[in-house]
């Protein structure tokens, strides 16, 4: 199931566990009898629409990380880092992944175009961040990583981690960083 569905499921369900729960309060406090259907139409206007505005807001960047797309990511707020990686073994893309996926959810990989799509875990205050991974055949991997949330103060210092994180796990430093 793809992430996009299931952000929007989960949005879904905790708006529908809050709907239940004020249900209940308001028949316990006031024993207000109500219809079905108009329990179902004010869930759907409450409980469902504003969930799938907010995940159309946020469509475009949460739909990139999954898709087979191989070009990089052109989003407001990303940051690019170029890395020289020396591998340890005779497979430095999967070596890449291997220590990628110990950190990121991998979300799409491509070994024959040595590019990996990666994205930190999305929560409730905090929508994450998305990455992209090339690995050209002379060893230099380049970096992209953006906000899911581009107005995020926050998420735009984790993108400045996220870098400094990348070049520990590369083993590596830094050659350039981009804004």
């Amino acid at each position: 199931m793809r992430f996009t569905v299931r952000l929007f499921l989960f949005w879904v369900s905790v708006f529908l566990i809050f709907y239940l729960a004020v249900i209940g309060v308001v028949y316990l406090f006031w024993q207000l009898h109500i219809e079905f259907w108009q329990l179902a139409l004010v869930f759907f206007l409450v409980g469902v629409i504003p969930p799938a505005l907010i995940t159309a807001y946020f469509f475009r960047r949460l739909e990139y990380m999954e898709t087979e797309k191989l070009d990089p990511p052109t989003f407001t707020g990303q940051k690019k880092a170029r890395f020289t990686f020396h591998p340890r073994t005779r497979n430095p893309f999967d070596e890449v992944m291997q220590r990628v996926d110990r950190q990121w959810i991998i979300s799409y990989s491509d070994r024959a175009n040595r590019v990996l799509k990666f994205r930190t875990d999305a929560r409730m205050m905090s929508w994450g961040v998305g990455g992209y991974i090339h690995m050209d055949q002379e060893g230099t991997v380049e970096v992209i990583v953006y906000p899911i949330y581009s107005k995020s103060k926050r998420e735009e210092l984790m993108l400045t981690q996220l870098l400094r994180v990348m070049a520990s796990v590369l083993n590596n430093g830094v050659t350039t960083i981009n804004d």
